[in-house]
């Protein structure tokens, strides 16, 4: 941690940060030092350097678990510390905001990594084993037209490719493999087949003791439901996504097609990246949305506390832009083409817009901008944040 506090006193000498954001944020390194001494203390008391006290009692991979689970809350009290120490730097310190909100996402990740040493014992998890393995390919799989794939606990990747294929690393409970091999485990389990699709991992019913990640390649085209608890979402390549959904885990898609599709993180990071068509509605609670170099048809984004991006991106005549946030700020910028409605509603927070118009001087001091189709509607509103037009 001492690089850290080193960090944030730089910022403070260099007149960065403020005194008071200083402290938010040293206070915010404190916290994660006690959840530190803590998982301490339960690695003592489960090596029996503390036989009178029994942390992981009947269960032990679960119970740790769980604890693991106590300190992501933690990871995420951080995250929502910073948040707020962003929200009371100067409006115009844009480029400061982006740089806070890195080392929060910095911060939470430190915390995470604590999280998942608590499920360890002597660096490896409580009755468990390490896998890593190539899932054979299901029968007919190339007659699979959707793809569910739900994992409780850790990362899904998807990246498009030629074929199918699937990776699968992490920590088992080594009384679930039993004598058979990983990956026959996994076929037996995490597999099944029903109609055209194919359904993958272990959702939140299943009783299995396990945290893994699934990396996963398809073939272009291929429709996708991704869900996850704590994890985080990445998909990469020309898919058609049906439904991306996770509690506190980031959320990230690149060159999809997002139509009609349900994109929801409740504490997450909602980032959209090279879209070639969004017809959607994104909601996150506390997460920001970013949506960049994307082409905008209707899009709906709600955002409880986060803040709104949505830039570098190509619209039309049908473009219609609905951003709402109750505490976060929306930025709307450097957009390019014509456009239908945008727009923008913040309760508390700042609303920017800035894209490329035409001007032209009238009488007097005015100046008429002319930006969007014939008839085009541009609504902002904010209750106590302020409202700038570039």
């Amino acid at each position: 941690m001492a690089d850290s506090r080193t960090m944030i006193l730089q910022m403070l000498a260099e007149g960065k940060i403020t005194v008071e954001e200083s402290e938010r944020l040293l206070k915010a390194l404190n916290k994660e030092d006690e959840v530190r001494e803590n998982s301490k203390a339960s690695s003592k008391a489960s090596n029996g350097q503390s036989p009178n006290i029994n942390v992981f009692p009947n269960i032990p991979f679960l119970e740790a678990t769980k604890i693991g689970l106590n300190i992501r809350d933690i990871a995420q009290t951080i995250h929502q510390t910073v948040h707020q120490t962003i929200k009371q730097v100067e409006p115009g310190r844009r480029e400061l905001k982006e740089k806070m909100k890195e080392f929060g996402n910095w911060m939470e990740d430190v915390v995470e990594t604590m999280a998942a040493e608590l499920t360890n014992h002597n660096g490896l998890p409580i009755d468990s084993m390490s896998v890593d393995f190539i899932v054979p390919a299901p029968k007919n799989v190339e007659k699979i037209k959707t793809f569910i794939i739900e994992n409780i606990y850790g990362e899904i990747r998807v990246n498009e490719g030629p074929s199918f294929k699937l990776l699968v690393n992490g920590q088992v409970g080594k009384h679930i493999i039993g004598e058979m091999q990983s990956s026959e485990w996994f076929s037996n389990n995490a597999i099944k087949s029903i109609d055209d699709k194919l359904y993958i991992g272990f959702n939140d019913n299943a009783s299995i003791k396990a945290i893994i990640d699934l990396n996963l390649t398809l073939p272009a085209g291929s429709r996708l439901v991704c869900k996850t608890i704590n994890s985080a979402v990445r998909i990469k390549g020309n898919f058609e996504i049906e439904t991306v959904k996770t509690i506190s885990g980031n959320i990230r898609i690149d060159e999809a097609n997002i139509t009609d599709s349900d994109i929801e993180s409740v504490n997450g990071v909602v980032q959209l990246d090279g879209i070639k068509n969004i017809k959607t509605q994104i909601k996150s609670t506390s997460g920001d949305i970013f949506i960049r170099r994307c082409g905008l048809n209707k899009v709906k984004i709600n955002s409880v506390n986060g803040d709104v991006y949505v830039g570098e991106s190509k619209l039309s005549l049908e473009t219609e832009i609905n951003a709402v946030t109750t505490a976060g700020d929306i930025s709307v910028e450097k957009l390019e083409g014509p456009w239908k409605s945008v727009e923008a509603t913040s309760r508390k927070g700042e609303i920017i817009v800035d894209w490329k118009g035409n001007s032209t001087p009238a009488n007097g001091q005015r100046v008429n901008i002319k930006s969007g189709g014939e008839g085009a509607i541009l609504y902002a509103e904010s209750v106590s944040g302020n409202i700038k037009f570039h």
